[in-house]
């Protein structure tokens, strides 16, 4: 192997492992409520897109949509952050699949969720990601999510698979 072909090996391999890095600092600072380290993971055209396999129980939606911009990004996830002094969300990001061309990459990560806002509840979906370098550092360009369930803990995904709360 040439050195020119070892050093772009060397350099994906470092760019693999700074998205993933990426990702589970994103989900730490989301779990300890810290929105300003949250806002620091995306690009400034940053693109969310929540969806929800099945649907949702009725009236329990809130959280679908397309979001753009860091405006309107800041606003949903100002939503969703944990209070810091108690335990209520961990964001398990597992089997991370990145691929990475330039300055851009892709990622697929699986999420399982327990939480404990209102009452004990098990989630699972699967993030469908797109990642720019800006300014040297990777951001988030595109965040798509798919839950595939959203159960309380005691009634399971089979019986109840999308509970939002």
């Amino acid at each position: 192997m040439t050195q020119q072909k070892l050093e772009a090996r060397i350099k994906r391999l470092e760019d693999i492992e700074e998205i993933k890095q990426l990702m589970w600092g994103y989900t730490y600072s989301l779990d300890y409520g810290d929105l300003d380290r949250v806002m620091d993971c995306f690009a400034d055209d940053a693109v969310i897109e929540v969806g929800m396999r099945g649907g949702a129980e009725e009236g329990q939606a809130a959280l679908e949509g397309r979001y753009e911009g860091m405006e309107t990004i800041r606003r949903f996830y100002s939503l969703v952050l944990s209070p810091k002094d108690r335990f209520v969300v961990a964001h398990l990001v597992l089997n991370p699949v990145v691929t990475v061309k330039g300055d851009t990459g892709e990622g697929i990560f699986y999420l399982l969720e327990p939480t404990a806002i209102k009452r004990a509840m098990w989630g699972q979906g699967r993030y469908d990601m797109k990642f720019r370098k800006v300014d040297g550092e990777w951001r988030i360009s595109f965040f798509g999510f798919l839950w595939n369930f959203n159960t309380p803990f005691d009634e399971g995904w089979v019986k109840t698979p999308m509970a939002l709360v």
